[in-house]
Order: C-alpha cells, then structure tokens, then sequence
C-alpha cells in the first residue's frame, strides 16, 4: 500500500512536472516570440533612421555644395568689380602720380585681403565693404571734376540769356519808333532776328 501511495505521489508529482514544464516552454516561446517582435520593430526604426540620416546627409552635401558654386560666382564677381574698380581709377588718377600711388596701394591691400581670406563668405562681405568705401572715394574724386565741368557750362549759358535778353530791351523801342522811317524798322527786325 505504501509503495503504491508512493508510486500515485510520484506520479503526481511528475504530472505536475510536466505541467510546469509546459507552462514554462509555453510562456518562454511567447516571450522569445514578443522579444523577436520588438527586436523586429527595432531594427525597422532603426533603418528608417539610418535612411532618414543618410538623406539628410545628401541634402546637406547638396546644400554645401550648392553654397559652393554661389559663393564661387559671387565671389568671381567681386573680384571682376574689383579690378575694374582699380582699373577705373588707374585711368582716372594718370594726371596725379600720387594718388596713382595710393591706388596701387589699395590694389595690393586689395590682393592681401583675397588671398588671407579664409572662407569664401568672409571673402564676399570684405570686397563689398572695400568696393563701397572705393566707390565713395571715387564719388569724391569724381564730384569735383564734375563741379568744375558744371561751372564752365554754367559761363557760357548766362551769355545766351544775356543775348536772349537784348533782344527784348531793343524790341521796346520798336513800338515807339512806328511813326520812323523804313530804314529804322528794317534795323530793329534785324536786331530782333540776331
């Protein structure tokens, strides 16, 4: 009877076993099975992520690249108004050997500050800023001669208003002079015509 009872225990007891086991087998396939969904849905973000950073990286090396090329031509186009500028006023200051000089000094301070420059924005922003200062300089330089143009038209336009008001002053005796002779009419409409 007891070796039964023990038999009956032990089996019970290995009926249990089992049960567990199985309870146990079945919780860890579904825990292996959510743990492979989730490192699924991990690894999906994970390179959406990466795609995501690798087309921001493009857009990027597109970017820069695309300041490149507008920095380049802007910059080409300082240079070009640069040079023009220096040869504008080499043409402009050959009466002057001075100030002949000081241009070929701005010339070379303009060649140092391109060559120093260590990005091409910084380049742009100093050539407007020199370009501005030279035009004004050259707007100076330039005003006066233009003064002295504008004075010596200024001469020869009072004559023509002088002239132009002679003929007015003469034509008043004209109409005193009706009763003259021929002579004296034909005279006045000459001096009118003049």
């Amino acid at each position: 009877m007891a070796a039964k009872k023990v038999k009956n225990r032990v089996s019970e007891i290995q009926s249990q076993i089992r049960k567990l086991a199985e309870r146990f087998d079945s919780e860890r396939t579904k825990q292996i099975a959510a743990l492979e969904k989730q490192l699924d849905t991990t690894r999906e973000r994970f390179h959406a992520e990466v795609e995501r950073q690798k087309e921001n990286l493009t857009k990027l090396e597109d970017l820069q690249e695309e300041y490149r090329v507008k920095a380049s031509a802007a910059l080409k186009k300082q240079i070009q108004r640069a040079r023009k500028a220096v040869n504008d006023a080499r043409k402009q200051s050959s009466a002057s050997e001075a100030r002949k000089m000081l241009l070929e000094a701005e010339v070379k301070v303009l060649k140092a500050t391109a060559k120093q420059a260590h990005s091409l924005a910084r380049v742009i922003s100093q050539y407007e800023k020199e370009l501005q200062q030279r035009a004004k300089e050259i707007e100076a330089k330039v005003t006066p001669a233009k003064k002295k143009v504008a004075a010596k038209k200024k001469a020869p336009a009072k004559k023509k208003t002088a002239a132009k008001k002679a003929p007015a002053k003469k034509a008043a005796p004209k109409t005193k002079a009706k009763k003259a002779p021929a002579k004296k009419k034909a005279a006045a409409k000459k001096a009118v015509a003049k």
